[in-house]
């Protein structure tokens, strides 16, 4: 009881307008939150939580910095004040997004989607760094904050995430050196690597073959002979669709029926160009829709861009041929189309046009 009245009081003086007292008073209740650290999700700590978090906002950035670098390693801390820290001035929230536990991998995603380069900098700096938290850091981190997650050897890197940077890494020397020296990096992808990297780096990838069992490094160079391979071939394909797709939005050919065709014709490349174009997407984001075995992002796209329900069913259908099912498919997916929100598919195409630009 002794902690909820003098809580209540330091409530009451959160009104003072000075400055130096509001920092003042902001110790204060930091320092009896932790003389008598009260229980997870409890009543008490919702108070504290509330009381700190307004008084954080009121105070000067110095203030604001102390406050981080004292919650920064607490075991409990008052999540909506952490989670108001971590989007904070980079100075007031590095301790936070390099330290804290109370941040879950849901909260840092959404910090990586909606802070800048710097606050994502910090993440990279944690202990850990989850497969997911990776991965979004990868698809908006410039190159110079991706060097950092790469060297992290606490950060986990899926197998798509490293395929992602070894491509970003052969026109980028930022990124090379990372991932030629971090130590769990495929041996296919380091080989992906070696036309393009520096003497010493590619003496340092020749090293790491050496202390290889020989089957090990033939499995590497199959694998990432046949990768580039099929890049060069999709390259050329793609090359040859771009052509096909513009010529047609000459003649004003560029519309569903066309689409519908060159998905039956099984000329996937095509589609995607042409569908991406029609969208105002970029290849890989039309190429993801067309593959991933979720049809939400199609349906996004096609929403968002004004592409009609019937198109959208006949697309999704066709993407795996028509199945024995289709016309009990095509309701379903006719229903998730008219269930879609277009503010919800406007936010999600807007990104995807945002991520096109930027590529060009």
């Amino acid at each position: 009881m002794a902690v909820i009245s003098k809580l209540d009081r330091l409530s009451e003086l959160a009104r003072e307008k000075s400055s130096d007292r509001r920092r003042a008073l902001l110790r204060e209740v930091t320092d009896l939150f932790f003389d008598a650290p009260p229980a997870k999700n409890s009543v008490l700590q919702r108070q504290f939580d509330e009381i700190l978090s307004s008084i954080a906002s009121q105070t000067v950035e110095e203030a604001r910095v102390e406050l981080a670098e004292r919650f920064a390693d607490a075991d409990i801390a008052p999540r909506g004040l952490v989670l108001q820290l971590a989007r904070d001035a980079i100075a007031v929230a590095a301790p936070i997004l390099e330290r804290s536990n109370a941040l879950s991998e849901e909260d840092l995603v959404r910090i990586v989607h909606e802070t800048g380069q710097a606050h994502m900098r910090a993440i990279t700096a944690r202990p850990e760094v989850s497969e997911r938290v990776s991965h979004a850091i990868v698809e908006r981190g410039d190159d110079r904050t991706v060097a950092q997650l790469v060297r992290n050897e606490g950060a986990k890197l899926s197998r798509e995430t490293y395929e992602t940077v070894t491509r970003r890494a052969e026109t980028s020397k930022t990124l090379q050196a990372p991932l030629v020296e971090r130590k769990d990096t495929p041996p296919d992808l380091l080989n992906d690597l070696m036309l393009v990297v520096e003497n010493t780096l590619r003496d340092k990838i020749m090293s790491r073959f050496d202390k290889m069992e020989p089957g090990v490094v033939e499995a590497a160079l199959a694998a990432s002979h046949q990768r580039l391979q099929a890049r060069l071939r999709e390259d050329k394909e793609i090359s040859e669709a771009k052509d096909f797709i513009a010529k047609r939005k000459v003649r004003k050919e560029l519309d569903g029926s066309l689409l519908a065709r060159l998905l039956r014709e099984k000329k996937r490349v095509h589609f995607c160009v042409g569908f991406a174009e029609m969208a105002g997407v970029d290849y890989t984001a039309a190429k993801r829709a067309l593959e991933h075995p979720s049809v939400d992002g199609l349906a996004l796209i096609c929403k968002a861009a004004g592409i009609d329900k019937a198109l959208f069913v006949t697309i999704a259908v066709l993407r795996d041929g028509a199945a024995a099912d289709a016309l009990a498919d095509a309701r379903a997916l006719g229903e998730l189309y008219e269930s879609l929100s277009l503010d919800d598919a406007g936010r999600a195409l807007r990104f995807w046009r945002m991520r096109k630009d930027v590529a060009a």
